[in-house]
This record gives structure tokens, sequence and C-alpha cells, in this order.
């Protein structure tokens, strides 16, 4: 039986992927590839265009994340998938950062398992890891907890002294003064890993930069 491969490529830097995730990509007939914006570029697939052999069939699907017709588009990915697993073909589904956290894979996934096809997911570094490492900046010590939160949730925060926020563009003046206000230090890091990467922990700095691809790191005594 044909099998799907969910991928996480990691941040975005070519080298940051498993050697597991390489070889799964060589070997492959065909790789689907999100993208945020219709027949806009696809940042897992431009981390692993480098990977891909000749002949393989390549595919981009247009994920409008957080949008109304996320559903619509997920099922949409997975019919062109499922004609491919049927043909007997393996298929990569890349997806940035890690398949389970904050992942496009993640809708289209139960599609898959419903219909009965084999899935072998294959984990990435995550952003937030990524960015720990670029900026040298410890995520959570001893028996401490680390919250990962998306940005609408940043009110939440209570006592918690290590803190990720993702998804944070648009909502960059929100956070830092819930950050300020409750006494955290913090490092903004954006485009981990790629081309304009960048780190910060100025808040003007932080609220001209305004990146789709950015999150901030957290911490406090």
């Amino acid at each position: 039986m044909a099998t799907l491969y969910g991928i996480g490529v990691g941040p975005g830097d070519s080298e940051l992927l498993t050697v597991k995730a390489v070889r799964t990509i060589e070997k492959c007939q065909v790789i689907v590839a999100p993208c945020a914006t219709e027949d806009g570029e696809s940042i897992a697939l431009e981390t692993v265009r480098e990977y891909i052999k000749p002949g393989t069939e390549v595919i981009i699907k247009h994920f409008p994340m957080g949008k109304k017709d996320r559903v619509i588009k997920a099922l949409e990915a997975y019919e062109f998938i499922e004609c491919r697993l049927k043909e007997g073909k393996d298929v990569v589904f890349l997806t940035i950062g890690d398949p389970y956290v904050y992942s496009t894979y993640s809708h289209m996934l139960k599609h898959v398992r419903d219909c009965g096809f084999e899935v072998q997911t294959i984990p990435g570094i995550t952003s937030f890891c990524a960015a720990a490492s670029l900026v040298n900046k410890t995520l959570v010590v001893g028996d401490e907890k680390l919250v990962v939160m998306p940005a609408t949730k940043a009110c939440e925060i209570t006592d918690e002294k290590f803190v990720i926020i993702m998804k944070l563009y648009k909502h960059e003046e929100e956070v830092l003064d819930i950050l300020e206000e409750k006494g955290f230090d913090y490092v903004y890091a954006s485009r981990v890993g790629r081309e304009g990467e960048m780190v910060s922990t100025e808040r003007e700095e932080i609220l001209q930069l305004r990146d789709y691809m950015s999150l901030i790191i957290a911490s406090r005594n």
C-alpha cells in the first residue's frame, strides 16, 4: 500500500532537515507543499528543493491559515493526495516546522486516516527551538513549565516564567504590552534560518519589523 509521509522541514534552513526527512523526500514520487496565499511561494518547498530528484511530481496547494475555507482547502489537498495514493505512489506532504505544531498537516490528516491509508509522520525542528538556539536563550529549566501559545491567548498568562508566543503577526503591540506589564524579558525572532533573519529586544524595532514568520521568547524571574 502506498504511504503518505508528513514531513516537518524545520524553520526554513535546508541544513536543518533530518536525515530521515531527506531520504524520504528523495524516494517518494509525489511532493505536496502548502502555501499561505493563492499562487504564493511555499517556504516548505523552497527549504527542501535541493533534495527533490528530477522527475518527481511537485504540487503546491493553497492553505489559507485561519480563514473560513481552510477545511475546504484541506479536503481539496486530500483529494489530490488520495488520487496519487490509489495509483500506488508514495506522497510527501511538507510542512514548515513540525507537523504537529500549528501545522497545515493536521487539517488535512483527518481525511487521510478516515479512508484507511497508511501514514508516517517525520518530526521537524520547531521555529521556537531554532530561535532559542539562534539567540542562545534557555527555554525552560528544572521542573518549571514551558507554555507555548498563540498571540491571541497572551492575555491568559498567569504565573508562568517561560513563555513562547507564536502567530505574533499583527498582534505585536498588544503582546508586548502584556509581557512588559507582567515583568517579562523578551526576544523577538523572525525568519529564523532564512534570508532576512532578524532578532531584536527593542520594542519600537519589533513594532516596525512586523513579519508573518515571527515569534517571541519570554521569561521572568
